[in-house]
């Protein structure tokens, strides 16, 4: 039986945090661990594990970091900690349904060795709208599983040999598009990734934790260029570079924003490596209408 790691990375929302773990003991399966990740949160969120229902045991393990070190950088220190064949990754304001989750990751995986990735169907709390639908046709029945080519890493499990082989998140990043680099990578080691809405999170969205939406465009599209630079060909790059450029001053609604996003990518380029993904890896890409441009 393959063992099974969830890892939560959590920032000032204690409230949050508690039903999301909360929601991981209501199932019928329990995970062999829990891993928390605490981002240096300031809101009294360590108080969960040193005088309330969540004391640091066997099963749940807490750790709080000396600085705040981003989606990338939280998830890769819970895979560093985490003992299970498999990571279960939630975000702290999102709750993991059906009940028997945990069984049905199992089974997946066991039934797929070459199954890497599973991306869950994530609802909105409040609207009950389907959000980060992970295919460009958004007509595709949400119910219905199909392999795809990206997930959003919130609501999605792991095979570790998967970040044996392909690597970690990149901490460079901080927040955007870490998910997207390490499906590029994924693919190209010739794992799959699934959509798997037999599991659901219900996501509450917290507006607490967040970064400004001028940062979260800049983070958008240097990313998406740093990603592009790293695994695609240079025509894809420049195309991509014009179309994301068109993409975040429209969504931003400045003219500085891009620039800002297109030199701290240049800043960034310094310390990136190039290592393009194989033409068949490409080609999947397309067969899957997977993200090259988009």
């Amino acid at each position: 039986m393959l063992k099974i790691s969830v890892i939560i990375i959590c920032y000032n929302r204690r409230g949050e945090l508690k039903e999301c773990i909360s929601s991981v003991l209501k199932q019928t399966k329990y995970p062999d661990e829990i891993i928390v990740v605490d981002n240096n949160s300031t809101d009294g969120t360590e108080t969960l594990f040193t005088n309330e229902e969540f004391s640091p045991s066997s099963l749940i393990k807490y750790f709080k970091l000396e600085k705040n070190m981003g989606v990338a950088g939280g998830r890769n220190y819970g895979i560093k900690k985490a003992s299970g064949d498999i990571l279960v990754f939630i975000d702290d304001d999102a709750l993991l349904k059906p009940e028997d989750a945990l069984r049905k990751i199992a089974d997946k995986f066991e039934k797929g060795p070459d199954t890497g990735i599973l991306a869950f169907k994530i609802v909105d709390y409040d609207t009950k709208i389907i959000q980060g639908f992970p295919h460009i046709d958004k007509s595709l029945d949400p119910n219905k599983e199909f392999e795809t080519s990206y997930f959003l890493g919130g609501a999605t499990a792991v095979r570790k040999e998967v970040f044996k082989k392909c690597g970690p998140y990149p901490e460079d990043y901080f927040y955007s598009f870490e998910e997207l680099d390490l499906g590029f990578r994924a693919i190209d080691k010739g794992y799959r990734i699934f959509y798997f809405p037999e599991v659901f999170v219900w996501h509450r969205r917290s507006p607490k934790g967040r970064m400004s939406d001028d940062k979260k465009w800049i983070n958008t599209y240097r990313n998406r260029l740093a990603v592009s630079y790293k695994y695609l060909k240079n025509r894809h790059l420049f195309i991509i570079a014009f179309i994301w450029f068109i993409k975040i001053l429209k969504e931003s609604r400045s003219l500085v924003t891009p620039f800002r996003g297109f030199f701290a990518f240049i800043s960034l380029k310094k310390r990136l490596k190039r290592q393009p993904i194989s033409n068949a890896s490409i080609e999947k890409l397309k067969t899957l209408k997977g993200r090259i441009w988009y």
